[in-house]
């Protein structure tokens, strides 16, 4: 069983190893998070080219070498040959580094979910590394609804800031937030208050009733 855990990915430090497609698509998601990412490979895709010359990517241009994880806060393996991506994660492993070896779960102490991501609001699905298209698929119908949901989330951090301000009483505070939540309709949020004045938060609240129909 995997830990679900969100890592905070500006500045963070990360190894790639490989130079193909695969490791194109790992080194997108890292680079789209902020991750600093260093690609270790004798050769590279046309895209990681642009990629290194235009985000700053660093590349190592050699096969592995032991020695290569240290330093880093994440390892993902991506070559062709099942010996190297073994070598990779047993240094990684021995180091207590995050390692993820493409298409391997055996070898991986940390998977990829299927992400959607929208301002505030990511939806990331995995199926335990036993079927990964099926993840996208899970993650593609949850999304169907994302848009609205990111203006919630969105609306629900102001909303959170208000309460914050005025009520210092974590039972109190809870009761709130579930009451927002409980207020959630489908759609945009209709015309939320700017500021951050409880009274006029809890106001907006009461029209949109209940059961969150806004009647």
């Amino acid at each position: 069983m995997y830990l679900p855990l969100a890592f905070k990915g500006v500045g963070m430090r990360c190894l790639i190893i490989g130079g193909g497609e695969v490791a194109l698509r790992k080194l997108e998601f890292l680079t789209a998070a902020g991750c600093e990412v260093t690609v270790i490979a004798p050769h590279i895709h046309n895209e990681i080219q642009s990629t290194v010359t235009a985000r700053g990517v660093k590349w190592i241009a050699r096969e592995f070498a032991p020695g290569d994880c240290r330093g880093y806060q994440l390892v993902i393996a991506a070559t062709e040959r099942r010996e190297i991506n073994l070598t990779i994660f047993e240094e990684a492993a021995t180091l207590c580094i995050p390692i993820n070896v493409v298409d391997d779960p055996d070898l991986c102490t940390v998977i990829f979910p299927a992400v959607w991501r929208q301002g505030p609001l990511t939806i990331s699905v995995n199926t335990e590394g036993t079927a990964p298209f099926m993840a996208a698929v899970v993650r593609d119908r949850l999304s169907s609804q994302g848009a609205s949901l990111s203006r919630w989330v969105e609306t629900a951090a102001k909303f959170r800031i208000a309460v914050r301000s005025e009520i210092s009483d974590w039972k109190e505070k809870n009761s709130l937030y579930r009451r927002f939540a409980e207020s959630i309709q489908h759609g945009d949020p209709p015309n939320p208050p700017d500021g951050t004045e409880l009274r006029n938060w809890l106001a907006w609240l009461e029209t949109l009733g209940k059961d969150g129909s806004g009647e």
